[in-house]
């Protein structure tokens, strides 16, 4: 799991160079004096803007029911988090480090210090063992590594195509897959998604020891378990006497041997690392699901194959000087049947397009960039699709996001990342977000400078006691997370008036089922979650009004938990343990009058959850 770290620091650094700063914002509340938004709730009119067209709700909790599976795999710690928020699936990241075949290939196991061991793969069999034991599908990034079968061979773009190699990575990858689908299955999984690597456009951005005087004193990481991770790329065509960034996208071969060593955003990672696995992991998913369809035993599951998990910073840079993105490149090669390299054409099967987002500061908390992120892809995909009739309906998924990548600030920890989220998840479900992952379960990766990774976007802080368990207490996203799922029904609509410059927001739901209103209001303030202002915050005072509820006149006691600079917070608990960083559960007290609701109140920088019960009715 050590790479998760190294990625995290590389993005977050350039995301640094991106003038991504967040100052601590003050917890002190000034008095209320913004005009009142008036907030009306009506549960018998549905909205939708999601992906299935039905049920935002569902499409919503696809997005964050998910995260990477946490280093202390055999801890139940880790349970009451996984049942609080709805959790259905896990991401492995690094889990077949050293999943391995045999030389004939026809045996699959692990090499680990040298030795061969044949069956299962470690750590990989424990890791999907502890999914599978807490009902969590698995999410399984592949590849990031050459097996250390492999190493002999030299780098993947140096093997004869007639010697022994490439044969044998098919092997390889068929055993990979068909191991963790039928664990799986077996388990009770209903399906497994496939990714390939894992942000492989930042990944070995610089040759160890680099010397900008001296290129020679440059070493490179070797091939194998927690080696290099363009493993593929063959080295002896580097070039070390240039830096350019931005490489050509014109991949001849005469260009080839004039582009310097791969550095980020460098397109060769596609055709020259990426797209080369990606095809031989295609073709695996789809030996093992010709495979396992004759098993009435697996009837109903499914193999998805999802790529290519890139970070997004091509669309930054790539614009300014009139070149494709890596997004776009990587599509093209994907699906158009003409499009082709030095190497080979690499068509192959993508069920799911996924892609990492963090939050940044744009003026709007990188909304902005991350609906130009999106709306490229689409662009590509609908123009791809209109020439390709064979084509699948390839799914957005966002299969790492977080508020922010920059580790030194409050803002996953607090509730600053909470009102992000809560903002954030509206507006993937705008886009059409089909499925995410959160970065991580719980703390124990990250910046080695920043102990004990407060600021890493995870869902439980780690805090060490020796010998004895670690404690683990939720963090503000963690929170809203749990809010998200205490909700049910349809969602309706949620009307906002009033407020000039207010920054409030809400998500309605109506259970018809049970007869229980849920309303999440948020207020997200970009410019107090990544910015420089740090003024005493004014709560804004709202009135929220629910209609055509089944109830009878009176008085009627409504649930709000709430998440803002003084409850639900680990930024304060972690300052004032009398503080506590659980979900805080309060009261208030409404009158529904010939089945309306009313109720007055304020809410800060943060996210409150409104529920109306008919079990706490008044007569």
């Amino acid at each position: 799991m050590q790479c998760l770290s190294d990625c995290r620091c590389m993005l977050a650094r350039r995301l640094a160079l991106m003038s991504l700063l967040s100052l601590l914002l003050s917890l002190g509340f000034a008095a209320a004096s913004r005009a009142q938004t008036s907030i009306t709730v009506d549960t018998q009119v549905s909205f939708n803007i999601g992906l299935s067209g039905n049920d935002d709700l569902g499409d919503l909790k696809k997005i964050y029911q998910s995260a990477n599976s946490p280093s202390e795999q055999a801890f139940d710690q880790f349970n009451q988090i996984i049942t609080d928020t709805g959790m259905k699936r896990t991401r492995l990241l690094l889990s077949d480090v050293y999943c391995d075949v045999d030389q004939t290939g026809d045996v699959f196991g692990y090499t680990l210090d040298g030795v061969f061991h044949p069956g299962e793969c470690q750590p990989l069999g424990w890791h999907l063992d502890w999914a599978l034991v807490r009902g969590l599908s698995p999410h399984v990034a592949v590849g990031s590594f050459m097996p250390p079968r492999f190493v002999q061979y030299g780098p993947g773009e140096s093997w004869a195509v007639d010697g022994p190699a490439p044969a044998l990575f098919q092997k390889y990858a068929d055993a990979l897959v068909r191991y963790i689908a039928k664990k799986s299955f077996d388990g009770g999984a209903p399906s497994v998604i496939f990714e390939v690597s894992n942000e492989a456009d930042i990944a070995d951005t610089a040759p160890e020891n680099w010397n900008d005087t001296n290129p020679s004193a440059y070493t490179l990481k070797p091939l194998g378990s927690w080696g290099r991770w363009l493993w593929w790329m063959d080295p002896t065509k580097y070039v070390l006497n240039q830096w350019p960034p931005l490489q050509s996208h014109t991949m001849s071969s005469a260009e080839d041997q004039t582009l310097s060593y791969p550095y980020q955003l460098d397109a060769r990672r596609l055709p020259r690392q990426l797209l080369p696995v990606q095809k031989v992991f295609s073709k695996a998913i789809e030996n093992i699901r010709n495979e396992l369809a004759a098993n009435q035993n697996y009837s109903g599951k499914t193999l998805e194959m999802a790529g290519p998990a890139l970070v997004g910073l091509s669309l930054a840079y790539y614009p300014a000087e009139n070149l494709p993105t890596l997004e776009e490149v990587f599509l093209d090669q994907t699906f158009n049947p003409l499009a082709d390299t030095y190497l080979s054409k690499f068509n192959a099967r993508l069920d799911r397009f996924s892609f990492h987002y963090y939050g940044s500061t744009d003026g709007t908390g990188g909304f902005a960039y991350f609906g130009n992120l999106v709306d490229t892809v689409k662009a590509k995909l609908d123009a791809l699709r209109a020439n390709n009739a064979s084509m699948l309906d390839v799914k957005l998924f966002l299969s790492e996001w977080g508020p922010t990548a920059y580790e030194a600030t409050d803002v996953n920890y607090s509730h600053k990342g909470a009102a992000w989220t809560a903002a954030f998840l509206h507006e993937a479900l705008k886009k059409k977000i089909s499925m995410g992952s959160y970065l991580i379960i719980g703390d124990g990766q990250g910046d080695p400078n920043i102990a004990p990774y407060t600021g890493q976007a995870s869902l439980l802080h780690k805090v060490p006691r020796g010998e004895a368990p670690a404690d683990y207490y939720p963090k503000p996203v963690a929170n809203l997370f749990k809010m998200y799922n205490k909700m049910s029904g349809q969602r309706v609509q949620a009307a906002l008036t009033g407020g000039s410059g207010s920054h409030l927001n809400a998500f309605a739901t109506w259970d018809g089922g049970s007869s229980t209103a849920n309303v999440m209001l948020y207020n997200y303030d970009a410019t107090r979650v990544f910015g420089n202002n740090t003024s005493a915050e004014t709560p804004e005072a709202f009135s929220l009004a629910i209609d055509n509820l089944p109830f009878l006149n009176g008085p009627v006691t409504v649930e709000r938990y709430l998440i803002d600079a003084t409850h639900s917070n680990l930024a304060l608990f972690l300052v004032d343990a009398t503080y506590s960083s659980e979900l805080q559960k309060t009261s208030l007290t409404g009158t529904v009058t010939n089945g309306r609701l009313t109720l007055s109140d304020t809410l800060g920088l943060g996210v409150s959850l409104y529920r109306v019960l008919p079990s706490v009715v008044g007569p």
